[in-house]
C-alpha cells in the first residue's frame, strides 16, 4: 500500500515500513527531526502549522502525482487534518474526529459519563477566574485545576487551600483561562492507566501500568507494567474502562485511560484514543512480548488485528520506566550527564534516553518535557523492575554549570 503518514509517532510509522508499505510523511515544523528526510519515507514534506487547507493542498499534489491507499495518523494534533485530507482525496482512514473531540474535552467526557450513569466525581467548568473560584467553592478542597483540553500535565494544580489558586490561576494564563479550565474533586488513591486495542467495538485489555507521579506537579516520574494488582481490583478496573470505553463510542482504534483506584471503587482521570506515551507502549511489549506499535499501525490502514491479539503473548516479566527530573534554575546550564554508559551496561537495563541534552538549561520540573532522562529496566517481578528502574535513575550524574547570561 502507498500510505499518507501525518505526524509524530514513529515507531508506528517504522513498523509499517518494515510490513513493506511505501510511506510518505507530512510533518509539523515543530515536530521535525533531521532523519525524518530519510529512512522510512518515500518524501517528506515539512510544514508550518497553518490551517488544514494548506495540508489538504499538499496532499492532494502527492495524491495526483501516485495515488494513495490510506492516511494515517497515531497522534492526535493531527486528527483533524487527516479527516480533512480523507474527505478531500476520498481515501480511508480509521480516525475519528468525533470520538477525538469528546475526549479531548474534559468537560465533555465528564458530562456524557454522568449522564449514562458512570461513576466519576464532582467537577465544574470554568471560563474566567471569578468562575473558577466559583467551581472551586461547589467542588470542595482538595480540588484539582486543569485545562480542559491539557495534555503532559501541563497547567495541571491540586488546590488545598484558597490561598493556592492564585499561583495556579497565575500558571494557567488568561489563554487558558478563555479556552477553559476543569476544577474536579481531587481523587485519592492509587493511579492507573489501562492501555486497550478496541476491534470494531470489542475492546481488549493488553495491560495495566502503575503511574508514579509527583504529588505537587502530576508530572509523571515513572510507570510499572504489569501494575501489582489483587485480582479483584484487576477485575474491577477492567469492567470499569470497558464501560467507560463502551459509554464514549470507542471502536477500531487503541485507548489510554488514565483513573484513580478509589475506596469506592475506579475513577477516570481522562482517556484518550491513542497509545499512551512515556514509553509504556515499550514496557508492554517487554511484559508482555505484545508489540503494540506494530498492532496499532496495522489496524490504522483498515486491517483486522483481531487475529494477531487471539494469537498474542502471555505475560511473562515486568519492566519500568523512570525519569530524571533534578529541577533548578534556567541560569544552570547542564554541561555533562556522567554514568550513562555504565547504567546502559547494566545487566537489566533495556534503554537510557537523554531526553536533555548538553548546553540546555536547567528547568523547574513543571510538565513532562521539563524531565531530562529516562530509564527502561526489566524484572522477573513488579517489584524487582521498579527497583531496577529507579536505581539506574539514581547512578546518572546532572552537572550544570552556572551562566546567567543564558537567560537573558
Amino acid at each position: 500500500m502507498r500510505v499518507l503518514v501525518v505526524g509524530t509517532n514513529r515507531m508506528c510509522h517504522d513498523r509499517l515500513h518494515d510490513l513493506g508499505h511505501e510511506l510518505v510523511l507530512l510533518m509539523p515544523r515543530g515536530r521535525a527531526r533531521p532523519d525524518d528526510a530519510t529512512g522510512a519515507y518515500r518524501h517528506t514534506v515539512i510544514l508550518d502549522a497553518a490551517a488544514p487547507e494548506l495540508w489538504v493542498a499538499v496532499a492532494e499534489v502527492l495524491h495526483a502525482a501516485a495515488p494513495f491507499d490510506a492516511v494515517v495518523a497515531f497522534n492526535e494534533h493531527t486528527y483533524r487534518i487527516v479527516e480533512a485530507v480523507a474527505d478531500r482525496l476520498g481515501i480511508p482512514t480509521v480516525v475519528d474526529v468525533e470520538l477525538f473531540e469528546r475526549v479531548l474535552d474534559k468537560a465533555r467526557t465528564r458530562e456524557i459519563l454522568d449522564r449514562h450513569g458512570v461513576p466519576g466525581c464532582r467537577h465544574r467548568l470554568a471560563r474566567d477566574r471569578e468562575s473558577v473560584r466559583s467551581a472551586v467553592t461547589a467542588v470542595g478542597l482538595p480540588c484539582i485545576v486543569k485545562p480542559v483540553d491539557g495534555e503532559a500535565s501541563a497547567g495541571v494544580a491540586r488546590i488545598d487551600t484558597a490561598d493556592d489558586l492564585d499561583a495556579a490561576l497565575q500558571r494557567l494564563g488568561e489563554q487558558q483561562l478563555e479556552r477553559g479550565v476543569i476544577v474536579e474533586e481531587f481523587l485519592v488513591g492509587e493511579e492507573f492507566s489501562v492501555e486497550a486495542l478496541s476491534t470494531g467495538t470489542r475492546h481488549h485489555i493488553l495491560a495495566i501500568t502503575k503511574k508514579y507521579k509527583d504529588a505537587r506537579t502530576f508530572v509523571e516520574r515513572g510507570h510499572l507494567v504489569p501494575a501489582p494488582l489483587a485480582p479483584a481490583a484487576e477485575a474491577a478496573i477492567t469492567a470499569y474502562v470497558e464501560r467507560v470505553l463502551d459509554t464514549l463510542g470507542f471502536h477500531d482504534c487503541p485507548s489510554h485511560t488514565e483513573l484513580v483506584l478509589t475506596a469506592d471503587g475506579p475513577r477516570l482521570i481522562e482517556t484518550h484514543n491513542r497509545i499512551g506515551g512515556d514509553s509504556i507502549m515499550d514496557l508492554v511489549e517487554l511484559a508482555t512480548g505484545v508489540d503494540v506499535h506494530e498492532l496499532v499501525a496495522r489496524q490504522a490502514i483498515g486491517e483486522d488485528v483481531s487475529p494477531l491479539l487471539a494469537a498474542a503473548g502471555t505475560e511473562a516479566s515486568a519492566a519500568a520506566v523512570w525519569f530524571a527530573d533534578p529541577s533548578g534554575p534556567p541560569s544552570n546550564v547542564l554541561t555533562e550527564i556522567q554514568g550513562v554508559e555504565e547504567v546502559r551496561g547494566l545487566p537489566h537495563v533495556h534503554r537510557v534516553d537523554l531526553l536533555k541534552q548538553p548546553g540546555s538549561p536547567q528547568t523547574t520540573v513543571r510538565q513532562s518535557s521539563d524531565r531530562s532522562a529516562a530509564v527502561l529496566a526489566v524484572g522477573a517481578t513488579a517489584a524487582e523492575a521498579l527497583h531496577h528502574a529507579r536505581d539506574a535513575v539514581a547512578a546518572l550524574r546532572f552537572r550544570y554549570t552556572w551562566m546567567p547570561e543564558a537567560n537573558d
